[in-house]
């Protein structure tokens, strides 16, 4: 759709770059033709927001060959697939410094273009190699690691870094006029959040499909696709195992104690003999609270761990909670999720955390971490003390070696 007295877009080159794209990529074909294109004279670019609508100017839909707008298209629908925008401000991107954001923004276009080398973009496209990376990483790698590149961004819009942009409209949908081409959709409607996973699960199936074809899919639509559609493990599972070998381990350790007194007391005369005790598991829970986690996440997964531990049989006494970024700031005994504190906001150091875990007393057997894997990890875990580390966001992260890990699905 068209602001009144602007020059319309040509839609005749819009539908050639889409059946040029579609045509390269029959894979993306869904994506492809899945977004409005709204007019937006004097922007310089092609860009897109996270409701998949894109924006063009429409004098550089002329300008541009059909090739090069078909690879923006392709492009664009890297970032839309990917879900940079949310992933953005899960990394703690500050959009609202340019520099911040435009270093992000590097860092998604090289995640994507390094499948799309020898597309004809206009200009020159970011590789990992422009930030001193090798190829293959993630988004979130090149941002921590990469270096900024010199050149100017070209704007990919808010689908990029989930910041947006003042051309851009609000909302996932808006109220507007049937499009030029009599086909009775709303030319600025853009796809609601259930809508785009779906879609981005359709279009997952359908690399997946043509990997398997003689078709040459990209590496790392590959490794998306499968991450996308692949089979998982059902993290709460896992994760009760994980909790529950831990906590019988803890409780089927015996020792000896001059506390009470033994039965066969009687029958040593003089003699003082020791009772066998056998301890009632003690579980800390460390909260990563640093400025990269979603807090709804880790609210799910506390509750998770809540219902775990009261099933295993240690949740009358509660259990103790401790709210960490690189210092811990709460620790406390609580009997539900609902009074946990989650107290935070900066960077984050899980060997602080896990350090202050084990010095409580009763001393914990078992530590449970939330966290996205974020952080920096001591050598080695706290001594006597069985270490479950649940990753809270599967695109990022890792547990060192030395603890037992249990990646959670946010849609499992």
């Amino acid at each position: 759709m068209n602001a009144p007295g602007a020059p319309g877009l040509d839609r005749h080159r819009v539908a050639a770059a889409r059946l040029w794209a579609a045509t390269k990529f029959p894979y993306l074909a869904s994506a492809v033709f899945a977004s409005p294109v709204i007019a937006v004279p004097g922007l310089g670019t092609v860009s897109a927001d996270e409701s998949w609508r894109l924006y063009a100017d429409p004098e550089i839909v002329v300008a541009w060959p059909v090739e090069q707008l078909g690879t923006v298209m392709v492009h664009l629908v890297g970032h839309l697939l990917r879900d940079h925008g949310e992933r953005a401000r899960n990394a703690g991107v500050d959009t609202n410094d340019g520099e911040d954001r435009d270093r992000w923004i590097d860092a998604a276009d090289a995640e994507i273009n390094d499948d799309l080398v020898g597309l004809p973009f206009p200009g020159t496209p970011v590789q990992p190699s422009d930030l001193g990376c090798k190829p293959g990483q993630l988004a979130e790698h090149y941002y921590r690691q990469g270096e900024r590149r010199t050149a100017e961004c070209w704007g990919c819009g808010s689908a990029a870094h989930g910041g947006g942009e003042p051309h851009e409209q609000p909302g996932d949908k808006q109220q507007g006029k049937p499009d030029e081409e009599g086909d009775g959709q709303d030319r600025n409607d853009g796809l609601e959040p259930e809508a785009r996973r779906l879609l981005r699960r359709q279009v997952a199936n359908e690399v997946l499909a043509q990997g398997r074809k003689a078709g040459d899919v990209p590496g790392g639509l590959k490794r998306w696709a499968a991450e996308v559609i692949g089979p998982k493990v059902d993290w709460r599972r896992a994760l009760a195992a994980e909790l529950r070998r831990g906590l019988s381990d803890v409780a089927g350790r015996v020792d000896y104690s001059y506390q009470r007194p033994s039965r066969r007391a009687g029958a040593s005369g003089d003699v003082v003999l020791p009772s066998l005790r056998r301890p009632v598991p003690e579980v800390a829970v460390v909260c990563d609270t640093s400025a990269s986690m979603d807090e709804k996440l880790l609210g799910r997964a506390l509750a998770e761990v809540d219902g775990l531990l009261r099933s295993a049989g240690v949740g009358p006494r509660g259990m103790r909670v401790l709210a960490c970024d690189t210092a811990v700031h709460t620790a406390r005994r609580v009997t539900s999720a609902r009074d946990v504190e989650l107290v935070g906001g900066g960077g984050t150091d899980m060997g602080v955390a896990l350090a202050a875990a084990a010095d409580l007393r009763p001393r914990p057997g078992v530590i449970v971490v939330l966290t996205d894997g974020e952080t920096p990890w001591p050598a080695a875990p706290p001594p006597g003390t069985r270490v479950v580390v649940a990753l809270l966001d599967r695109r990022m992260g890792r547990a060192p070696a030395w603890a037992h890990a249990v990646r959670v699905d946010e849609e499992g």
